[in-house]
């Protein structure tokens, strides 16, 4: 019996628009079958690729979103590098590492390209120095739009997965791209047979379909199903070759959802559908979708080494639909595609779809539920693979998995601090933390009072800007110190380094001369500054008694009629003794 213990929270249902961070449910049980690892807020990525070629800086190359999840993964076992320390790990220094992204359609229909990026420039750095080759590759399929410069999921929009590959490219690295679909009606037999060409292997019985082909990058011949061929020694290194599952994550018409396995399809070919299948519904309704699952019988011979799931935007109607389109802003990662596929639809899918019944893969007789039932038993019976979509044999994990040992940080980042102030003004404060932000606190003039909270979040966001009026306060020179504390406990390094200085000088309106009333001399002292260039108001907007914007003789007529004649205050226009500037 499996011992669930759950540390985190269960979202609720029915929950559309733009997620609110934390809101992914972890737990964990005993002896998992599979495990999830999930970033439900997503840091901004480093900078854009967009232009495509050297000029762009190697800083840009990173994208902390992978780097954290790769992290995450490495805490309980799963080590992106083959070293000698970690021998089990996912990349050797010199496989082809084949990334199937989905770029069939366009826009923010296709799998992000700030989380590929990433992952393109982690695999090259393997601290063992990489010497394989990077393939981003998809088979668009007859109906596909390609693999093109529309394909700009990301926050650039200007960057497609085109610039990423050519900005690595032009660099130097061993990096390009290959959409399937130029060997999408070629019919080839294995290398092993003696077949050299570019094409898909398609066997008869079980209707399997998977390409061969020659990198562009070296010319090594791969098989998709075997790994590398060396023609010299007649054999295959299936260690020489790396596949990576890298879908984005939407609803789909005919299959509910497409997710991990069902981004497969784009491994296989739909080409000769009424020759091999009857018709291309029947393709689709019998042998993908229903008992035959061909999906899972490709997946099971081309299985990926990792999977990871692309939710910075999520369709809630597609495959096709640019605009119907949430910011969830999240990420996964598993080693268990059918697992990561229940999970995404269950938790992230679901929630912000138009037709939450057939993307709801624990929904009885739903359109996903029937699909991923069907294509996880066969993995998991037929093909003994561990995989499942059940939750009491999967551990789900977040950022919590290590210590949060960064403190957050505080920035006043509007108005300029030692700037001298009429009226109390508003604070733009920024709060950033690499986890979750709790509350933020102020104090008055040094560190020897107490602290008074004048912000709580408390919702899971790391990242975020408030507008905070001052309290009110007499006239004179302050500092304003802050502190901003996080859901671990961490503070900024010195809670009392951070201030920001101003000065307050209230003011009478009429006052010109300063001395405290609005009387005939405060008109005398207008009159000398605008005909004979006397001393201006202190402050200006003390002279401005018309509330015109403008210090002028007609401010000082209106005190004198104030004074002389009982004509309104000055500053109140409409006459209700209330100031109108």
């Amino acid at each position: 019996v499996a011992v669930l213990i759950f540390i985190g929270i269960m979202p609720g249902s029915g929950i559309s628009g733009q997620f609110r961070a934390g809101s992914l449910p972890t737990w964990e049980v005993e002896q998992p079958v599979s495990m999830i690892f999930v970033m439900d807020s997503l840091p901004p990525t480093s900078g854009s690729l967009a232009a495509g070629n050297p000029s762009v800086p190697d800083e840009h190359l990173t994208d902390p979103a992978i780097d954290t999840m790769i992290l995450m993964l490495a805490e309980k076992g799963i080590d992106l590098y083959e070293t000698a320390e970690t021998p089990d790990g996912i990349v050797g220094t010199e496989e082809i590492v084949i990334i199937k992204g989905n770029y069939q359609w366009n826009g923010r229909n296709t799998t992000n390209t700030d989380r590929v990026k990433g992952l393109i420039w982690r695999v090259l750095n393997h601290p063992d120095d990489f010497s394989g080759e990077i393939l981003v590759c998809d088979n668009t399929q007859d109906i596909g739009t390609g693999i093109n410069q529309a394909d700009n999921n990301s926050e650039d929009l200007g960057q497609s997965i085109i610039d990423v590959v050519l900005t690595f490219y032009t660099k130097g690295y061993p990096v390009y791209y290959l959409d399937w679909v130029y060997i999408w009606d070629n019919v080839a037999s294995e290398y092993s047979e003696g077949d050299y060409s570019d094409g898909y292997v398609y066997e008869e019985i079980s209707k399997i379909t998977y390409p061969k082909f020659k990198s562009p990058l070296s010319n090594t011949y791969i098989s998709l199903r075997y790994g590398v061929w060396d023609s010299l020694t007649s054999t295959y290194d299936s260690s020489g070759l790396c596949v990576i599952d890298f879908p984005v994550l939407k609803a789909h018409g005919w299959a509910g959802s497409t997710i991990a396995i069902k981004n497969w399809i784009g491994v296989m070919t739909t080409a000769y559908s009424t020759e091999r299948f009857g018709s291309f519904n029947d393709m689709h309704n019998i042998y993908y979708f229903g008992s035959h699952a061909l999906v899972a019988r490709t997946l099971a011979v081309t299985y990926p080494d990792l999977t990871f799931i692309d939710a910075t935007w999520t369709t809630r109607q597609g495959p096709v639909n640019p605009t119907d389109v949430v910011n969830t802003n999240m990420m996964m990662a598993s080693t268990d595609p059918a697992a990561a596929s229940w999970y995404a639809a269950k938790y992230i899918l679901t929630p912000v779809a138009v037709y939450p019944n057939q993307t709801d893969p624990d929904n009885p007789g739903g359109t996903y539920n029937n699909i991923l039932t069907t294509w996880t038993n066969f993995l998991s019976d037929s093909c003994n693979i561990p995989c499942t979509r059940d939750s009491s044999e999967i551990s789900v994990y977040d950022r919590w998995l290590f210590p949060d040992n960064i403190n957050p940080a505080v920035l006043v980042s509007s108005p300029q601090s030692g700037e001298t102030y009429t009226v109390l003004p508003d604070l733009t404060i920024h709060f950033s933390d690499d986890r979750n932000i709790d509350r933020g606190y102020f104090q008055l003039d040094g560190c020897e009072s107490g602290w008074s909270e004048f912000w709580d979040y408390n919702c899971g966001g790391n990242d975020t800007s408030i507008t905070w009026t001052i309290p009110d306060l007499p006239g004179g020179e302050y500092s304003l110190f802050f502190k901003v504390c996080d859901d671990a406990g961490n503070v900024n390094a010195d809670s009392c380094t951070y201030t920001w200085e101003f000065n307050y000088q209230p003011y009478i309106c009429g006052d010109a001369n300063s001395d405290g009333t609005a009387n005939v001399s405060d008109a005398v002292h207008i009159i000398n500054y605008v005909f004979i260039g006397g001393d201006a108001p202190d402050p200006m907007e003390a002279g401005n008694v018309n509330c015109d914007g403008a210090v002028n003789v007609s401010d000082a007529v209106w005190i004198i009629n104030y004074v002389f004649v009982g004509g309104n205050v000055p500053c109140d226009i409409n006459g209700d003794e209330i100031p109108d500037c």
